[in-house]
C-alpha cells in the first residue's frame, strides 16, 4: 500500500533572473513523496508563472485527486512530480533512475544581464571550462543586445558557442540587425528569438544560424510546422511541461525521428529535479549537446547538496539526493502561500 506526503520549500536566488516573462526572486514548490514496503521516491512539483498555465494549488488539487483514484494529473507540473515519485521509488532505469554508473552530462552557463555586466562576469571565471554559455537577449534594445553578443564573444575562448535565448521578443527585421557584423560561426543556436516562430526558418535562412524551438513545442499549430522545418534542428524540452516521463521520452524519439536534437532544461525546479533530468540526459538519444541544466547556482540554498560542475559536466552521483524535509500527509496538505 503506497502513501504520499509533500513538503514545501522556499529557494532565494542570489540574483532576480527572468524566466517565463517575469523576474523570478524566490522559488517556491513542494518535493512529493511516495512511500511503499519502507521504500521511498521522490518528485518536485513547482509550476513557475508565465511558464506553467496551472497554479501550485492547481497542481497539489490535481496529485491529491489522481493519488485517491490511481489516475495521473492532468496538470503538467502535478503528472511530472508523480510520475518522478514513481520511477524513483522503483529506481526505474529506463529513465536512469538506478545506481548510476554515468560520470556526467555536459551543460551550458547562464547569464543574463549587458555588455559590462558580461566582461565582469568573464573576467571573474564564471564560464571557465564551459562549451557553451546561454545568453539572455532581447530584454531592451537591440543595439545593446548585439553589444552584450560581441561582448561575449571577445572575452570568450573562441571554443566557445553562444546559446542566444530571446524568448520570442524580436521580429525579423531586428534579429537579423542584432546579427550583422558578428561571428555567426560561433552561435550555436538561437532559441525562440521570433514574436512570429513561423518566420524561424527564414531567420535561419537569412542568417544561417540553426534554430531551436522551446514555448512552439506546447503549441500544436506551430509544433506541426516547425518540427523538422529547414534550419529547425534543435528542440529544448522543459519535462514539468511536458507531464509524465513517458511524455518526454515520446517528445525526444519524435525529435529524433525528424532529424532533431535534443536540449533538457528545467524550469528553474531545485538540484534534485536538475539531478533526475541529468541521468535523464544521460540514458536518452539527445544528440550529444550540452543541456539547460547549470542553474542550482542561481539559488542561495537547496532542497539538497548542489551536483558539482566541472569543466562543463555536471557530476552524477552513484545515488540519487534525498530531499531531507518536513512532510506532511498529501491529502492534509495545503498550499502556504497565496
Amino acid at each position: 500500500m503506497q502513501s504520499f506526503s509533500v513538503a514545501w520549500y522556499e529557494l532565494p536566488l542570489r540574483t532576480p533572473f527572468p524566466a517565463g516573462g517575469e523576474m523570478v526572486r524566490v522559488r517556491r514548490g513542494a518535493i512529493l513523496r511516495v512511500e511503499e514496503d519502507g521504500r521511498c521516491g521522490y518528485g518536485e512539483m513547482a509550476p513557475l508563472a508565465g511558464l506553467h498555465r496551472e497554479s501550485l494549488q492547481d497542481a497539489l488539487e490535481g496529485v491529491q485527486e489522481a493519488t485517491c483514484s490511481g489516475s495521473m494529473p492532468m496538470a503538467p507540473s502535478a503528472s511530472f512530480a508523480l510520475s518522478c515519485a514513481q520511477a524513483t521509488l522503483v529506481d526505474e532505469r529506463r529513465f536512469g533512475f538506478g545506481r548510476s554508473e554515468q560520470s556526467g552530462v555536459g551543460v551550458n552557463a547562464v547569464f543574463s544581464g549587458d555588455a559590462a555586466a558580461a566582461r565582469a562576469a568573464i573576467e571573474r571565471g564564471d564560464f571557465s571550462g564551459y562549451r557553451t554559455v546561454k545568453v539572455k537577449v532581447g530584454l531592451g534594445k537591440v543595439a545593446d543586445d548585439a553589444a552584450l553578443i560581441a561582448a561575449m564573444l571577445d572575452g570568450l575562448d573562441s571554443a566557445v558557442r553562444l546559446r542566444l535565448d530571446g524568448n520570442r521578443r524580436l521580429t525579423l527585421t531586428s534579429a537579423v540587425r542584432m546579427m550583422k557584423r558578428l561571428d555567426v560561426a560561433r552561435i550555436e543556436y538561437m532559441e525562440e528569438p521570433l514574436r512570429n516562430p513561423l518566420e524561424l526558418p527564414e531567420l535561419s535562412r537569412r542568417t544561417g544560424i540553426t534554430m531551436a524551438i522551446d514555448e512552439s513545442l506546447h503549441e500544436p499549430e506551430h509544433r506541426e510546422a516547425l518540427v523538422g522545418a529547414p534550419g529547425v534542428e534543435v528542440q529544448v524540452l522543459k519535462p514539468s511541461l511536458l507531464g509524465a516521463l513517458e511524455e518526454v521520452e515520446h517528445a525526444v524519439t519524435r525529435g529524433r525521428i525528424h532529424g532533431m536534437d535534443t536540449v533538457l532544461s528545467s524550469c528553474l525546479e531545485s538540484s534534485y529535479t536538475l539531478a533526475l533530468l541529468a541521468r535523464l540526459a544521460a540514458v536518452t538519444a539527445t544528440g550529444g549537446r550540452d543541456h539547460g541544466l547549470a542553474s542550482a547556482g542561481l539559488f542561495e540554498f537547496d532542497v539538497v547538496e548542489q551536483a558539482a560542475v566541472r569543466e562543463g559536466r555536471m557530476e552524477i552521483a552513484p545515488a540519487l539526493p534525498i530531499p531531507r524535509l518536513e512532510y506532511v500527509p498529501l491529502k492534509e496538505a495545503v498550499v502556504p502561500w497565496t
